[in-house]
């Protein structure tokens, strides 16, 4: 089954879903666990990323460019919730409010003074964060996607 080719088929075209079988395409999904998209939305995730920004009280332009820049992102709020291998990005809290470019989750570190999170950017350099001082979001695979794409449509 070729999860690209429906994830794209199903964004163009909503209908789509009356004619799949979402559990086949749910099962077929579950050699990893994805209980953490359970009772989650497209919707729901970006109301999470919305929230924590509010929380951190950015100024609300800055909280609207951060929401389309993190619009297939999903907001990090406890560490066991990060995969590794997968796409983050970052804001430091403390400071001027600047999204990061992100990287590769490489590492996650249980050090003395906290949780760091090790990764690769893009121009293979190693950058690493404390997860406790920044707010962290990671990107959603096609897979999760559909997945949440088909929550919702089972849902209504």
């Amino acid at each position: 089954m070729d999860i690209e080719k429906l994830f794209a088929d199903a964004r163009r075209d909503p209908t789509l879903f009356s004619q799949l079988d979402i559990n086949s395409i749910l099962d077929s999904l579950e050699n990893t666990s994805n209980d953490y998209l359970e009772n989650q939305s497209l919707e729901s995730l970006q109301t999470a990323v919305r929230d924590a920004c509010m929380r951190e009280k950015f100024p609300k332009l800055v909280v609207k460019s951060f929401c389309e820049k993190l619009a297939d992102y999903r907001f990090i709020d406890q560490i066991r919730d990060l995969h590794k291998g997968k796409h983050v990005r970052w804001v430091r809290l403390g400071s001027e409010p600047k999204l990061t470019n992100g990287g590769i989750v490489v590492d996650i570190k249980f050090l003395d003074n906290g949780t760091h999170v090790l990764t690769k950017n893009n121009m293979n350099h190693f950058v690493q964060y404390k997860f406790d001082d920044c707010l962290t979001f990671q990107k959603l695979s096609v897979g999760e996607q559909l997945i949440l794409m088909a929550y919702e449509h089972l849902g209504d």
